[in-house]
């Protein structure tokens, strides 16, 4: 019965999935009490359709009409449970997301399932626990990424979303005092004065602006920045050997230059060129007492002319673009520094900015939501600023946006858990799901990473002629690392693609983008758990005639994987004719082209036509990246790193010596209908329904083929692989499973090696991942 359930998903879920990228009109009210029963009976009627056709194609391929029944019903009474949780989604947003989670908890019962009744041994067994519970962390994950992605297309009404304030600023509207903070660290001064030029000309009334210089060892770039302050009625202050580095500086501000009549301080980056109207349209938002803050997209300029930054600029695009909007209909918004403005109280309430995290400003939208503030993120861009100007600049941000976010979750994990509303702590479950699924987003590419030495082990282990691996099943194994891969390349093309002008070509760059710092992204994931003070990763010095052999010195690591990756495939493709050959292959394919990306971007960045102003930044950012690394953390980072790779390569050794272990079964074999063919010597493997499984007798019938035609099923993520031999035992990737074939009586002692059984669709599921 476990095998009839997870097969009807198998079916309902990727005709769901495809069914969300289409798009039709909304011609009535969304926000009626008819519009949220129509969306509930639409919901229904697609989730009755869609179960009867997971019916009829279970029963096409051999499952009994009994128990595919049984599977169309509980496809349906899950879909009606979820309902109520996403009243605004129209119904296949609906039954996408019902669907895809019916799929992974059917999925995970079945395999464990298996894993325990299978008589695996010892090493087989706690092998195939160990990649159970790294599939548990996958799915979590691949649900993250999918809730968001059909939140931002399903939803048909948005209750707290600001497209912008609309109006002109009239008499009566709320206009409080604003103190403009501009902290800076080794920047040109000329780029500052232009940002302190830019905030002078803002069409609002009553503020100020403070510029704090943040430890710049150099005086002739602070120097001439202080001197354009003091005639321009700007405040200016050098901060020499100052702690806490960026919080530090804004504590410093707030505490000592900050005018007393200020009630909102907004937080503006040194190198942004602000629009006129940006305080005097988000600055009256806060005549709701309540609200703690408010934060606007963090733009760019100058990406236009080259390919390199197209592609990063839209990669950046999707946060703002796609998760705060989704975050901010639960509260769950995040402040992202600049751009953004809090109230004053609240932050002096809370203590200030804390310095032991290096993503302060996210950290302190978390507390004020814990004490009770609101925050809004407001869709429209107010100001455009600089992107990193090298790749190996971006690999820098890249980590310390993750290595905070693990901070932040390693510190207020318990504000997060799932509990009761407080005193202290007035989360709501809304709130706690957006803050605790964008920290564990982090971990979805360190997962990546452990699946890809997993993938490489297996190809070792096949090349090195070993037997079968430890848990032998039908592509679900190896399918949690595409699962990743396709719901990145889903969020990269088709979010972009619906919500800004992305080229094709521009949207999969965006995703190779996020591929591409996969491995900083995974080291600051391991560093963040163990470092107890600000670890800082090193960024070059790069040059604008950097050679190939000077981007893969800078990017060595991720070469090397990527090596190791085309070492794996063409290891994988010396076994043409098994199904573990080309299936590796196909596996390897993506993540070793995310790898191959790094020294790609890296040159590509360096050889980036910019204008002069800009060529002298790209060849100074390594100078505005602190160098602070701790032997402690990296040493932990490094035993982790070790650990992961000998455990890949040791359980997969241990399960390389040949056996008879079966794979599991989806379809059972049918009975044979009489006793008068031959007989095979050999007996169906054991499979983990509840059905017994007894030896067939298969015999001609009308339609049998005289030679053994297994039957396929077709697989909807992965590529067709080359039939197998009858005698070939795939190794290094999970065998397939089939009902097999009547075989001709010349050869009564062979059954046909069986076909793959489909593999299961992204599920619930992008590198999270942007601030």
């Amino acid at each position: 019965m476990l095998a009839a359930l997870l097969l009807a998903g198998l079916f309902v879920a990727p005709i769901s999935s495809l069914a969300m990228f289409v798009s039709l009109p909304t011609r009535w009210p969304v926000a009626t009490a008819w519009a949220y029963s129509r969306r509930a009976i639409s919901a229904v009627i697609a989730t009755v359709v869609l179960a009867a056709i997971g019916y009829a194609l279970s029963v096409l391929v051999g499952t009994t009409p009994h128990r595919a029944l049984i599977a169309a019903i509980v496809v349906i009474a899950f879909s009606i449970a979820l309902l109520p949780a996403t009243p605004r989604w129209n119904g296949r947003a609906r039954v996408c997301w019902a669907a895809s989670t019916y799929l992974y908890l059917a999925y995970l019962v079945f395999i464990i399932h298996w894993t325990f009744v299978s008589h695996l041994g010892v090493v087989n067994t706690i092998g195939g626990v160990v990649l159970w519970l790294l599939e548990v962390l996958a799915g979590l994950l691949a649900g993250a990424y999918l809730w968001e992605l059909c939140d931002a297309l399903g939803t048909q009404y948005w209750r707290r979303r600001v497209i912008g304030a609309g109006r002109p600023v009239q008499e009566g509207d709320y206009q409080p005092f604003v103190s403009l903070h501009v902290p800076a660290h080794n920047e040109p001064p000329e780029m500052v004065i232009q940002t302190l030029s830019a905030l002078r000309r803002l069409n609002y009334p009553y503020y100020e602006i403070v510029a704090i210089d943040d430890n710049t060892d150099d005086p002739d770039l602070w120097r001439p920045v202080e001197q354009w302050c003091a005639t321009h009625d700007v405040k200016f202050v050098h901060l020499e050997n100052w702690p806490g580095y960026k919080s530090g500086a804004l504590n410093y501000a707030l505490e000592n230059l900050t005018d007393a009549r200020t009630e909102l301080i907004a937080v503006v980056d040194s190198d942004y060129q602000l629009q006129p109207d940006f305080l005097a349209d988000c600055a009256r938002l806060f005549a709701d007492p309540g609200l703690g803050f408010v934060q606007a997209p963090q733009d760019y300029r100058g990406w236009q002319q080259s390919g390199y930054y197209r592609r990063l600029y839209y990669s950046y695009r999707y946060f703002f673009a796609v998760s705060q909007p989704s975050r901010n209909e639960r509260d769950a918004a995040i402040f992202a520094g600049t751009m953004g403005i809090i109230r004053k109280k609240a932050i002096e309430d809370l203590g200030g900015w804390d310095q032991w995290c290096i993503t302060e400003d996210a950290e302190l939208s978390l507390r004020m939501l814990r004490a009770g503030w609101t925050g809004l993120h407001v869709d429209k861009s107010y100001g455009e600023g600089i992107m990193p100007l090298t790749f190996e600049a971006l690999k820098s941000q890249r980590y310390r946006w993750c290595f905070g976010g693990i901070q932040i979750l390693r510190m207020h994990w318990r504000s997060l858990v799932p509990g009761p509303l407080t005193a202290d702590n007035r989360l709501t479950l809304g709130q706690r799901w957006g803050y605790l699924s964008g920290g564990l987003q982090w971990y979805g590419d360190l997962l990546g990473v452990v699946f890809y030495m997993f993938l490489l082990a297996g190809a070792a282990n096949l090349a090195l002629g070993g037997g079968e691996l430890f848990r032998k099943i039908t592509g679900f194994l190896v399918a949690a690392v595409p699962v990743l891969v396709l719901i990145g390349l889903l969020r990269a093309v088709a979010l972009l693609r619906r919500g800004t002008d992305a080229s094709w070509r521009d949207a999969f760059g965006a995703f190779f983008i996020w591929q591409a710092t996969a491995l900083v992204v995974a080291r600051a994931s391991v560093l963040g758990l163990f470092a107890k003070e600000a670890v800082f990763m090193r960024t070059p010095k790069t040059f604008e005639r950097a050679s190939w052999l000077d981007v893969i010195k800078a990017n060595r690591a991720e070469s090397l994987l990527a090596a190791l990756g085309i070492v794996g495939i063409v290891a994988a493709l010396s076994h043409p004719t098994t199904l573990s050959g080309p299936l590796l292959a196909a596996l390897l394919l993506f993540p070793t082209l995310g790898f191959a990306a790094a020294p790609f971007n890296s040159f590509s960045a360096q050889r980036a036509a910019l204008p002069p102003d800009l060529r002298h930044r790209r060849r100074t950012e390594f100078l505005r990246q602190p160098a602070v690394v701790r032997g402690t953390a990296l040493a932990s980072g490094l035993v982790v790193g070790v650990g992961v790779t000998a455990a890949a390569f040791t359980l997969l050794a241990a399960g390389s010596t040949p056996s008879t272990v079966p794979s599991p079964i989806l379809v059972q074999p049918a009975p044979a209908p009489s006793s008068t063919a031959p007989v095979p010597t050999s007996t169906p493997s054991p499979t983990p329904s509840s059905t017994p499984t007894t030896t067939p007798t298969p015999s001609p019938t009308p339609t049998a083929s005289p030679t053994p035609t297994p039957t396929a099923s077709v697989s909807p993520t992965l590529p067709p692989s080359p039939t197998p031999s009858p005698s070939a035992t795939p190794t290094g990737a999970p065998s397939p499973t089939s009902t097999p074939s009547p075989a001709p009586s010349s050869a009564p002692t062979t059954t046909p090696t069986p076909i793959p059984a489909p593999t299961p669709t992204p599920l619930p599921a992008a590198a999270s991942s942007t601030p």
